[in-house]
């Protein structure tokens, strides 16, 4: 596939995501191209059950985009939605992906199935239930449920996870204002996160510009462990609480 063809697939797809619903004939426009292009388009994302078509009109999959579990992306929606799409260019196709429970991990789900012949790792339960969902296959590790967060931790989490090799992790966090590194209020997520930190190959933090001023209880990592920050565009002393990380990807 060309790689504008694949790049305005992409790009229909967010703008649905973004907008819930949009007219057939309106993405023709934007993208200036024949309508029998846009309907072809239209049709691939339609087979991927990423999106439904009626009337004229490409809307997202609802049963797709339900979050289970009660659990919304919430405040700042649109920065986890620019975040996950930044965050969607580390992903290599036919790789193993660790995905942290958090809202802007949840937010990356959505756009996995952009992606081919993944294997998601995860111990949570909302993102393992929008997983399943795709053609991707799913690691879910077992354990012993934190309702508060609904995912897996404890000792058989940490025993499965000692098994997998992982290629890419995707963390969040709850902040890490004057911390020296990125912080939860769980300790008993603390052995999960620095299991996954030692066992993937490329380390990826994800988090929205409000964390730069929120702390957790306790600092799990070093920003020197991770490879990559993405985040959204932040200001030269917000650079400065995450110094030691070796790149800064700013989502926009």
């Amino acid at each position: 596939m060309p790689r504008n063809t694949k790049q305005r697939r992409e790009e229909i797809y967010q703008k649905i995501l973004n907008e819930n619903s949009v007219r057939i004939t309106d993405l023709t426009h934007q993208f200036q191209v024949s309508s029998e292009t846009i309907r072809k388009d239209i049709s691939i994302l339609e087979q991927q059950q990423l999106i439904s078509k009626k009337h004229g009109i490409a809307e997202i999959n609802q049963d797709y985009n339900q979050l289970p579990l009660d659990i919304k992306i919430g405040e700042n929606s649109q920065l986890k939605q620019n975040i996950a799409k930044k965050a969607l260019d580390y992903i290599q196709d036919h790789s193993i992906v660790f995905l942290d429970p958090g809202s802007t991990t949840l937010a990356l789900c959505k756009y996995l199935p952009l992606k081919k012949n993944l294997t998601i790792v995860t111990n949570s339960l909302a993102i393992a239930q929008m997983v399943s969902q795709t053609k991707h296959e799913l690691l879910f590790l077992g354990g012993k449920l934190q309702k508060k967060g609904m995912s897996m931790i404890g000792v058989f989490a940490l025993q499965t996870l000692e098994k997998i090799q992982i290629d890419t992790a995707f963390m969040g966090c709850d902040g890490f204002y004057q911390t020296g590194g990125p912080t939860t209020f769980s300790l008993e997520e603390v052995l999960i996160k620095q299991q996954v930190l030692t066992k993937s190959k490329q380390k990826i933090l994800l988090c929205d510009s409000t964390k730069f001023s929120k702390q957790g209880t306790y600092t799990f990592a070093r920003f020197s462990d991770y490879d990559v920050l993405i985040t959204n565009p932040i200001s030269n002393e917000q650079r400065k609480l995450c110094e030691g990380i070796k790149r800064i990807e700013i989502a926009k």
